[in-house]
């Protein structure tokens, strides 16, 4: 997420870019953590940036983009949030993610899914096993998020990797059927799942930046 980050920062925008409960430590911490724990970090983020800045956009991967549209729904973030940006958002499981949660005592972690990338020599900083309650704290999440997918209003930019090996490329279609608000569609066609460190990284992020110029508000400090 940094190389996105940074892009929007050098161009003025002032960034929050939160560490999620259980991330960037041992897969046995974010066994510990719930999607309560992830959700309410990016959403104590939000509420944050925009008592000082006013209305925001927020942008996630993965399931970060779950996040994303989950604070798109939640009716204490109206207006605060003008606008959101979600990149190859999870909204599905494979079936045997369903039973994640009966199997974890005895399966404790998975094998890993990360650097799914198509630029060669690019890899994903990621743990070398998945925790299998997080999986099922994942389904839960995607879930939730699902269900709530109408109350989503705000203008919405909606990255898709077609040959995504991660996240099924018809969870975008799920999220674009069901949102309220104004859908734009970005094919990102050269990049695998980590679309934001693969191919259509500059584009990405080109198109991210003028999406937002057009629907988040100027604050009259640092964008």
């Amino acid at each position: 997420m940094r190389p996105w980050a940074e892009h929007h920062a050098q161009l003025g925008w002032e960034v929050e870019l939160p560490l999620l409960p259980g991330h960037a430590t041992r897969w046995q911490e974010l066994s510990r953590t719930t999607w309560q724990d992830w959700y309410g970090e990016v959403r104590a983020a939000a509420i944050a940036l925009s008592e000082d800045l006013g209305p925001i956009a927020v942008g996630g991967l993965s399931m970060g983009g779950a996040l994303t549209l989950a604070l798109g729904q939640d009716p204490e973030l109206r207006g605060r949030i003008a606008a959101l940006v979600a990149v190859n958002p999870g909204m599905t499981v494979p079936p045997v993610a369903h039973v994640a949660g009966l199997i974890a005592p005895v399966v404790p972690s998975v094998a890993p899914i990360g650097s799914d990338v198509a630029l060669p020599g690019v890899a994903e900083e990621a743990y070398d096993r998945t925790p299998t309650r997080a999986v099922a704290q994942l389904r839960r999440l995607f879930s939730r998020t699902r269900a709530g997918l109408a109350e989503v209003e705000v203008p919405l930019l909606l990255a898709t990797s077609p040959q995504d090996h991660t996240v099924p490329a018809g969870d975008s279609d799920i999220v674009a059927a069901g949102v309220s608000g104004p859908v734009e569609r970005l094919p990102l066609t050269r990049s695998y799942h980590l679309a934001t460190i693969d191919h259509d990284a500059p584009l990405l992020f080109a198109r991210s930046a003028a999406f937002l110029d057009r629907h988040v508000p100027p604050s009259g400090t640092p964008r």
